[in-house]
């Protein structure tokens, strides 16, 4: 399931500074340690306050940019769906993640949010699985990826493995620029974030169509508990 819609409409609303972003990021990435914890957040707010939801969480990303053991924080848009957002956030451990939950900011923002809703707030603590150093973007035209996978328990081995060695193979691609996969912290530990990004979007078309992201898809899907799940996404600066 993915909104694909406009996306030249969506690309070019990037800047200059949604491209230092992306370096910053990338340079950031490669400082988180095996104790990092993610923090992946999906947010739907009303279509009629995509403006005012979009205001919270940039004023949320700044404020904890400068929290203690915040490595880096994403925040996304999704493609022809400007009312669904999306972040991803790099924690140097589990008690820089938890002091933020406890932090003015998170409070502030889900407070802001609660009125606009368009769905229940997603908030969820991960560990890595396989994380790798992310690189610059060449451009102001890069994609990104995010893929939620809800596995049962039986097949939460298989699945492993199969994300590990997608993602091996994804980040030798042509224009991939980093391919993070994360499992949830808590038991049953059944959920799983995929995160990556690429150049353009030709690039993820050609990671989409290539053999091992096919072979991929079909491994997951009888394991999956739920639709398979992904969406694309451009930066919010």
């Amino acid at each position: 399931m993915r909104g694909i819609g406009h996306f030249q409409l969506w690309s070019a609303r990037l800047s200059g500074a949604a491209f230092l972003l992306a370096v910053a990021a990338g340079s950031a990435q490669a400082q988180a340690g095996p104790d990092a914890i993610y923090g992946v957040t999906n947010i739907e707010i009303a279509a009629s306050a995509a403006a005012q939801g979009a205001a919270a969480l940039k004023q949320y990303r700044e404020a904890t940019r400068k929290q203690p053991g915040n490595i880096a924080v994403e925040l996304l848009q999704e493609i022809g769906a400007p009312y669904r957002l999306m972040m991803f956030e790099t924690w140097k451990d589990q008690a820089s993640y938890d002091a933020n939950e406890k932090a003015a900011a998170s409070g502030e923002l889900r407070d802001k949010l609660k009125p606009i809703a368009g769905a229940p707030y997603d908030r969820r603590d991960y560990h890595v699985v396989s994380v790798g150093p992310a690189k610059a973007a060449a451009s102001n035209e890069a994609v990104y990826m995010q893929v939620h996978l809800d596995v049962f328990p039986p097949g939460l081995t298989p699945t492993l493995a199969a994300v590990k060695t997608v993602a091996e193979a994804a980040r030798k691609g042509e224009g991939n620029l980093r391919y993070d996969v994360v499992q949830g912290v808590k038991p049953p530990l059944s959920h799983m974030t995929l995160f990556a990004a690429w150049q353009n979007r030709k690039a993820f078309d050609e990671y989409e169509s290539s053999n091992y992201g096919r072979h991929f898809r079909d491994t997951v899907g009888p394991l999956l508990g739920s639709p398979y799940d992904d969406r694309l996404y451009v930066t919010l600066n």
